[in-house]
């Protein structure tokens, strides 16, 4: 379909959309919530800057492929609304197809109360803010006498402006150059559909996360990347997580500078763990080289032998005779940080 757009916001004067799918629904906690369509459109050019005179747009967005989805009116409170949105949020982010940041996803809410028209609430971001918007509008509604269903631009402060009548369907007409694509039966039935975030976090449980770090991953940008990992080193998935989570921010507060770290980098490493030529104290280590130097030197990480560990012990303990007998186990530990495991210097020193 074509759908007319004459406020300068795509050039063209039109705006593309491909209708996928109809008659959906979610079942949320507090009943069946309907999803009216799910179409594919382009994306329009963003609103900058206005004066009394003039409309600025940028046009960096224009054309890329934009998922609509619309929700029907069973929603009762602001609070069901935003359960909503984060529901179908974390569905889209499972598929792993669509982009991730502030301004890539944009709800907007529509609001009506008993004997007042809709009105549609444009640019509701923070879901965690969604309810404030929609009160505010519910109390406005209790006070106005719109007759006519409109669109309204929200502010900073909660409020609203009135932005234009919302559009009826006669904006709307057949796609003149593009034929339909006809989407057939066994052309479903060979869909792959992508982990729900309910089942992600069930199997992450399962393979010994916490609640609080299975619930972290599960919507972070990396969790493909700690799937990944996961699955090919026999390593503790906890040891995983836990880098793939904190390591860039760790390693930034060390060296004072901004740090991103390849996939292949995060290979290499626990590639390493798994090979037992590094121990997992010296993780942050090595990360940190790798930031400072771009490589990894293992001659400064390299597993001691358990004679090697035990010589050194011993040369340590005679280099600290006079420190008290409660501390001399966090110096060795310190001093062979990323050399050895703790549990293994533990041992060897109660048997001395």
């Amino acid at each position: 379909m074509r759908k007319t757009v004459i406020d300068g916001s795509n050039t063209s004067g039109f705006q593309r959309t491909v209708l996928v799918g109809l008659d959906g629904w979610l079942e949320m906690p507090f009943g069946k919530v309907g999803i009216n369509f799910l179409s594919l459109e382009e994306d329009a050019g963003r609103r900058v800057a206005e004066d009394k005179n003039s409309v600025t747009y940028r046009l960096d967005r224009l054309g890329i492929p934009m998922l609509e989805i619309v929700t029907a009116p069973d929603m009762k409170t602001p609070e069901q609304v935003a359960e909503v949105a984060r529901k179908i949020g974390l569905l889209v982010r499972a598929t792993g197809k669509a982009m991730r940041g502030i301004g890539t996803v944009r709800q907007d809410v529509n609001v009506s109360i008993r004997g007042h028209c809709r009105v549609e609430m444009k640019g509701v971001q923070d879901l965690k803010l969604m309810h404030k918007y929609i009160d505010v509008e519910i109390k406005r509604q209790q006070t106005s006498k719109d007759e006519v269903p409109h669109v309204r631009n929200v502010k900073p402060d909660f409020t609203s402006k009135y932005l234009r009548p919302l559009p009826g369907a006669a904006r709307m007409y057949p796609e003149t150059d593009i034929p339909l694509i006809h989407i057939t039966k066994e052309k479903l039935a060979k869909l792959k559909l992508p982990e729900t975030h309910e089942e992600k976090l069930s199997k992450f449980k399962k393979l010994g996360l916490s609640d609080n770090l299975a619930k972290q991953l599960v919507t972070h940008k990396k969790v493909a990347l700690f799937e990944e990992l996961a699955s090919k080193y026999k390593v503790n998935p906890t040891i995983i997580a836990d880098t793939v989570l904190s390591i860039e921010s760790r390693v930034r507060k060390e060296i004072g500078k901004e740090v991103k770290f390849s996939k292949e980098k995060y290979h290499d490493i626990f590639d390493l763990l798994s090979k037992n030529k590094i121990v997992k104290e010296s993780i942050f280590d090595v990360f940190v080289q790798l930031a400072k130097t771009g490589k990894i030197d293992l001659s400064k990480f390299k597993t001691l032998s358990d004679t090697d560990l035990k010589k050194e012990i011993d040369r340590l303990l005679k280099e600290h005779k006079n420190a008290p007998e409660n501390k001399i186990t966090g110096i060795i530990i310190g001093q062979l940080r990323g050399k050895a495991e703790p549990k293994k210097i533990i041992e060897i020193l109660k048997r001395k």
